[in-house]
């Protein structure tokens, strides 16, 4: 009974002391509040009147300014202006000293005194708004009637602010010293009442520590658990907090929640509203069913923390500078068994936005390094010469790209015509990247493709809609520039070693090096665009035969290419040949070779044939190109026109075999319903017969379905279209 009694006046004392605590502190912050928002404005008017010390003397400076342009009858209108703004400077502040009470008083009153002296000399200045002179062709300059009246106001003004000026100036520094000296006082008052508060808290937190100390044994142990619980969850970077029953969080909680979640009121919070603002709802849903699937009793722990749905969660809070930011919390959780069964599930909270972010940094250096490994290893492969033709064909074509782009259009049509531009040209640059296998620079200009896709589809264009293909196509000249650095480099590495390992048995040089003509013209314009290839394309087999093997990986394919012919490919003829071959090569990957299961079915061998032959006629040249593949219907060319909306259905039903084979060179048709590297954009074989149109020449299809596809490339001869396409 005594012990009770004992420990019942104990709290009291507690208790009172606690209250005593509040107060205290309570009164503290309150007065001290009261005594800085004091000081702050004492400052406040401190520097305004410190401002206005200046003024008087700027004043008398700006009079006698404005009177010596008038004597030389000089532009006066300048220092009348600033005259004028230093006098709403002078009024505004006195109004606003006035308003702010801190200067109210005596030093103020004479101030405002002696400045309402100025008004009737300065006002007849400042409101002048007439023309002070008068210009003659004999007289030349002269003052006007209202510039003499001017003249003798600016005058008297000027004699009567400099023998006021050292007045006004020295009553505005008493002025200013009145404050200073104010607000070295608040200051002061407000030391003493933090000194006081902090003495008083002192006391009391003594005397709370002297009872405290009274305490048995147990209980100053248990305290000290207790300190030291608060210790830890206000020093931790996890956060901890405790789930009842009901999914609520309890009274105690790791003080790292408050910056996880950018709130304070946690106890009693259900889990659902901690998140409901965070996250999507459909995450949220998840999250408190799980969360309910923790208090069943049959529940594994161990396979619970498998399926959590919350161990990598994306949130959006705000930052506390108006903006929105996204970090990542894991949350785990874990059961607290009671006599009864489960008592609470604690929960521990970890940002690891840094190390997510850090991941992505790494997986996106991974992906850096790997790309340009994969780049260089590509390009190891690739003729130096033929690479160097491609980087200077590729940027005289995107010197066209953006000339295409800064062309000028006002109309829809004319903004369409402009997309079909760009669309060929970059259709060329991706199938000769392809047959290089410079996949970074073909995935590239596949994703300016999407975006002139992306912009034909618009019901209407803008030039605005060209601009993000500004920006993709500087950071495709950056690529380039990078992709021709690493070839010098290359080149150069390449011609050391076979001097630097002679008696190591270095390998002969490979059959492309050997296969590179021994010198090349520069890259010339041929007609539509490109840029005609020097030489002979007898180094284009090597290239074909490369991409013929990606395009059967790519396209779960088998088949073989034979060349033949192509070193007769006459010079002004490269550019054209190696653009229609490129891209036939793409089409009887993607839609002409069956897969090998079909053609096992159909009684054909797996591995499918393709031939190329380039031979000289009596006429001129002639390229054939043909597979063994499925073959071409015109039931399917008509049946994709439609649905590409290039023809009605009507239309298409009253076209014969010869028009429904002329739809393969339509702008826009493919048969192929998505788009990806190699197929499904309908700019290929309409940029082929382009060209082969502009030499002159004419392009043919035959076909037989199931069994082959052949095209034929009629040129004229060389000699008498060379001075055309040089």
């Amino acid at each position: 009974m005594m012990v009770a009694a004992t420990e019942r006046r104990r709290q009291v004392l507690m208790a009172g002391i606690g209250t005593a605590l509040i107060l205290v502190m309570g009164t503290v912050l309150f007065f001290g509040f009261r005594l800085a928002t004091q000081t702050r404005t004492s400052i406040s008017a401190l520097q305004t009147a410190s401002t206005l010390q200046t003024y008087p003397e700027t004043i008398a400076q700006q009079l006698n300014s404005l009177r010596d342009r008038l004597e030389v009858r000089a532009y006066s209108g300048q220092a009348l202006s600033e005259l004028q703004a230093s006098v709403k400077h002078v009024n505004a502040n006195l109004r606003q000293l006035e308003a702010s009470g801190d200067a109210d008083g005596p030093q103020l009153s004479r101030a405002q005194l002696m400045w309402r002296q100025y008004q009737p000399v300065l006002e007849p200045v400042v409101n002048f708004t007439g023309q002070p002179y008068l210009d003659s062709d004999t007289a030349g300059s002269s003052l006007s009637s209202e510039g003499r009246r001017h003249y003798a106001e600016v005058k008297r003004a000027q004699l009567f602010a400099n023998e006021n000026a050292r007045p006004l100036q020295t009553q505005l520094a008493s002025l200013a010293t009145a404050l200073q000296r104010s607000s070295s006082d608040a200051a002061t008052r407000l030391r003493t009442l933090l000194l006081a508060g902090v003495l008083a808290a002192l006391v009391l937190a003594i005397a709370a520590g002297y009872f405290q100390l009274t305490r048995e044994r147990q209980e100053r142990a248990a305290r000290e658990a207790q300190e030291q619980t608060r210790y830890i969850l206000k020093s931790v970077r996890e956060g901890f907090f405790l789930l009842d029953a009901d999914h609520r969080i309890g009274s105690v909680w790791s003080e790292a929640l408050t910056h996880m979640f950018s709130r304070t009121d946690f106890a009693g919070l259900s889990f659902e509203d901690l998140l409901k603002d965070l996250v999507p709802m459909a995450t949220l849903t998840t999250a408190v069913k799980y969360v309910k699937l923790l208090w069943g009793e049959r529940a594994h722990e161990n396979l619970m923390k498998s399926i959590n749905p919350l161990g990598q969660l994306e949130i959006t809070r705000d930052n506390g500078h108006g903006a929105k930011e996204t970090r990542y919390l894991q949350f785990d959780f874990h059961r607290v068994m009671g006599p009864q069964g489960i008592k609470h599930v604690l929960c521990s909270v970890s940002d690891i936005t840094s190390n997510v972010l850090l991941a992505r940094e790494l997986q996106d250096s991974q992906d850096n390094a790997n790309a340009q490994m994969d780049m260089m290893i590509g390009m190891m492969h690739v003729d130096p010469l033929q690479l160097t033709s491609f980087l200077d064909t590729t940027e005289t074509s995107i010197k066209l790209v953006n000339t295409i782009l800064r062309e000028p259009a006002r109309a829809d049509a004319e903004f369409r015509k402009k997309l079909a531009g760009l669309f060929r040209e970059l259709h060329s640059i991706k199938g000769e990247a392809s047959a290089l296998n410079l996949t970074s620079v073909a995935s590239r200009v596949h994703v300016m493709e999407d975006m002139v896709s992306e912009c034909k589809k618009r019901p209407e264009l803008s030039g605005n809609d060209f601009l993000p293909l500004v920006l993709k196509l500087d950071e495709l000249l950056a690529h380039l520039r990078g992709v021709r650095e690493m070839a010098t480099r290359l080149s150069v590495l390449k011609d050391s070693l076979p001097a630097a390992t002679p008696a190591a048995g270095a390998a002969a040089p490979t059959p492309q090096s050997a296969r590179a003509p021994a010198g090349r013209a520069p890259p010339g314009r041929a007609p539509g665009g490109r840029a005609a290839a020097a030489g002979s394309l007898n180094d284009l087999s090597p290239t074909l035969q490369s991409m013929a093997t990606r395009l059967a990986q790519d396209h779960n394919k088998q088949f073989r290419l034979s060349v033949v012919g192509l070193a007769d490919v006459p010079p002004p003829y490269a550019s054209t040949i190696k653009d229609c071959l490129i891209q036939m090569l793409r089409n009887a990957a993607v839609h002409g070779i069956e897969a090998p299961d079909v053609r096992r079915n159909l009684a054909k061998q797996d591995v499918g044939v393709v031939k190329v032959e380039f031979r000289k006629t009596p006429g001129g040249y002639e390229l054939v190109f043909e597979d063994d593949g499925a073959g071409i219907t015109p039931q399917n060319l008509k049946a994709a026109a439609v649905r590409k909306r290039l023809v009605t259905e009507e239309a298409a039903g009253r076209m014969d075999t010869r028009a429904a084979m002329a739809l393969i060179f339509a702008p826009g048709f493919s048969t192929q319903e998505g788009v990806s590297m190699d197929a499904g954009r309908g700019v290929g074989m309409d940029v082929v017969a382009r060209s082969v149109a502009t030499l002159g020449g004419k392009i043919g299809v035959s076909t037989h379905p199931g069994k082959f596809t052949r095209f034929r490339v009629v040129l004229p001869g060389a000699d008498s279209d060379s001075a055309a396409v040089a």
